[in-house]
């Protein structure tokens, strides 16, 4: 029971982590309806939360140029410059005559507005529009106006001005104006380092509603604005709803698995027992529900929320691997989870149970081969139908278009069921639970096991045709497996094939080799079958189901006639252990293995019968003496399965005993 704990604690962990990082939203899921543009709302549209409404990404892009066109533009100070172009100034000046001292003048002049900054206006316009700018120096940055800054036009008329007393031609002046350069430089980098900092403090919010607030009153026309407001509100993760809905939405979740807990242990209650089982039902919901997550994601980004999900894949197989009215159970928890995290909780629900309770009830019985796509047709119209009725009531998605869901409630159950379909083999293999169609590849008298038996141990062979018919009649009247209960009747005991002629069933008349040997000795061999049985399955690969029901057909009873027989013989009886003469078990586990046990006994205790009388009676003792023994503690038969049981098996050997016709014609007289 701990390794089932443990297992159904890893399972339960799994799963709600899976929902979480799959299926949990990142925003608050709001259900407004069918909103369109042009609607004439017969109520206010309410604001559920609080919410921004974002700029979209055109508005955004403007904004951010006219953000960067805004920054002023940076200049930074060349210090060099004025040392280059003053050298060039004095040999440009004493050729034209000037003597030291002027030379110096007109220098002292032009060397203040150098220091200062001296900016080219057609640099700064490439780029620039504005009056402010940015002044890099060496002792820092400072905003200037450039009315109040020198610009190369200015020098240049000073330098003019300056030289206007001294005897000069045009080309003279031009050709000593074209030393002048600018030292403040515009500085790009700097400018677009600010300009990204500018950007990256802008808010993409347009517009905050507070919770409460009407979006729209009633009789209004919904505008595109109105519709922006709503996809604002579904994609907004702010207020409270940002914490506390997560959370409940795991406390919700953890409740349903809890739920589903109760149910296995309290109507399945063979699973409850198996950690296989148990293990192979979490992974069938868990890979139900992780791909469903991994759909939705796929197809969020472009439809919303789209109603495609994998509920008939766990639908179908737990209808396959366990039994209908269980799959029905899971298909709606399923859909309650599904619905919590959906935008549209109550057509989800409907549209998600519809389809995999239509894909359970028609996917269990593989073994015909319609079964798969009359399943896969009936999930996929049976959710589809429900879409569109859901969509007449305006109950289901905000697009005005159904293509999108249409497509999505055909194409899912088609993946869904065929992944079942196919990884049927391979979850037999894994998890060592079969499904009917492996039980009835191994439920026929030609299987090559049973082939040896009729040739090796004809008497066991034909006590084990009485045993499957016996088994199987009875778990058709009580519901349970009829297949596995009769192909466990007819190998329950192909161990005795390892020594046939020591059990009494192959033995001739006056040959008995026990008769010769100690009890000892004589139960350790009949005890053996059971295990050298259930090597030969394991070795023919029997399904595990059948493999199980060989090892516990005896269960942890005793082989009185040997005990009986040591205590005879032994000095001190009292000394002979019970142990030494009973079966290592287990007992029976499920209904199909306890029918084996029944039948098995039944069918050793009324061979040598000879009018039908006294049937019941020992039929009834030999049930009733095996419920009493505690054999059937573990396999969940009621009293009321018990006597159907013991009716059946009357039933069936009953009708072995025919009354002979008296006179019959002999062949001597013709007939």
């Amino acid at each position: 029971m701990l390794r089932n704990a443990l297992t159904g604690s890893l399972v339960f962990i799994v799963l709600l982590v899976t929902y979480f990082f799959l299926l949990l939203p990142d925003h608050p899921v709001v259900d407004l309806g069918q909103v369109l543009t042009g609607q004439i709302l017969d109520a206010d549209l309410v604001s559920p939360v609080d919410f921004d409404v974002l700029y979209t990404d055109e508005e955004i892009e403007s904004i951010e140029l006219e953000a960067r066109a805004t920054i002023p533009a940076y200049l930074r100070i060349d210090e060099t410059v004025w040392n280059t172009v003053s050298r060039d100034l004095r040999p440009a000046f004493q050729t034209m005559g000037l003597d030291s001292s002027k030379i110096r003048g007109v220098l002292g002049q032009l060397e203040p507005m150098y220091l200062s900054g001296i900016y080219s206006l057609e640099s700064v316009r490439m780029d620039y529009q504005g009056h402010t700018v940015v002044l890099l120096s060496g002792s820092g940055a400072s905003d200037h106006s450039l009315l109040n800054m020198n610009e190369m036009e200015d020098v240049t008329e000073v330098l003019r001005g300056t030289l206007a007393g001294f005897d000069l031609s045009s080309s003279q002046l031009a050709d000593v104006s074209s030393i002048l350069q600018p030292n403040a430089i515009p500085d790009d980098s700097a400018r677009t380092a600010s300009a990204d900092a500018a950007v990256a403090g802008l808010s993409h919010v347009d517009t905050t509603i507070s919770q409460g607030s009407t979006i729209l009153a009633a009789g209004q026309t919904v505008t595109p604005v109105t519709e922006e407001y709503i996809r604002s509100m579904r994609e907004s993760g702010s207020g409270l709803a940002g914490v506390t809905q997560p959370l409940a939405m795991i406390l919700i979740v953890a409740m349903l698995l809890v739920l589903c807990i109760f149910y296995i242990k309290e109507l399945m209650p063979d699973s409850w027992k198996a950690t296989n089982q148990i293990l192979l039902l979490g992974v069938i919901w868990l890979l139900s529900l992780a791909s469903t997550g991994l759909l939705w994601r796929a197809l969020g980004d472009n439809h919303g929320y789209p109603y495609a999900t994998l509920i008939t894949f766990g639908a179908a197989m737990t209808s396959i691997f366990f039994h209908r009215r269980h799959a029905l159970f899971f298909t709606f928890i399923f859909s309650l989870a599904l619905g919590l995290v959906h935008p549209h909780p109550f057509s989800m629900v409907l549209i998600a149970s519809v389809s995999g309770s239509l894909a359970a009830f028609s996917a269990w019985d593989i073994r015909r081969r319609s079964s798969i796509p009359t399943a896969t047709g009936l999930a996929a119209a049976g959710g589809l139908c429900m879409y569109l009725l859901l969509y007449l009531l305006r109950a289901t998605t905000e697009s005005s278009s159904i293509l999108g869901p249409v497509l999505e409630l055909l194409i899912s159950p088609v993946i869904g069921i065929g992944a079942a379909s196919a990884l049927l083999f391979i979850f037999e293999k894994i998890f060592g639970v079969y499904t009917v169609l492996a039980i009835d590849e191994v439920n026929r008298t030609d299987h090559p096991l049973l082939k040896r038996m009729r040739e090796d141990a004809p008497g066991t062979w034909n006590h084990s045709l009485t045993v499957a018919e016996l088994s199987g009649r009875a778990a058709s009247a009580i519901n349970a497996w009829e297949a596995l209960a009769s192909a466990g009747g007819y190998f329950h005991d192909i161990g005795k094939m390892k020594h046939p002629d020591m059990f009494i069933e192959n033995q001739q008349p006056g040959k008995n080799p026990h008769d010769s040997m100690n009890p000892w000795e004589s139960a350790g061999i009949i005890i053996s079958h059971v295990h050298d049985g259930a090597e030969m399955a394991q070795k023919a690969k029997l399904p595990k189901a059948v493999i199980d029901i060989l090892l516990q057909h005896h269960g942890t009873s005793l082989t009185k006639y040997f005990y009986s027989k040591a205590r005879q013989e032994s000095i001190d009886p009292d000394s002979v252990k019970e142990s030494d003469f009973r079966y290592a078990g287990p007992k029976p586990s499920t209904i199909e293995a306890a029918l084996v046990m029944l039948a098995d006994q039944v069918a050793s205790a009324t061979k040598n019968l000879t009018s039908p009388e006294e049937l019941g009676d020992i039929i009834a003792a030999v049930v009733d003496g095996k419920d009493l023994e505690g054999e059937l503690d573990d396999c969940h038969l009621t009293r009321r399965n018990l006597k159907t049981i013991i009716n059946v098996f009357t039933t069936v050997l009953e009708s072995g005993f025919h009354r002979r016709v008296e006179n019959y014609p002999s062949t001597e007289t013709g007939a």
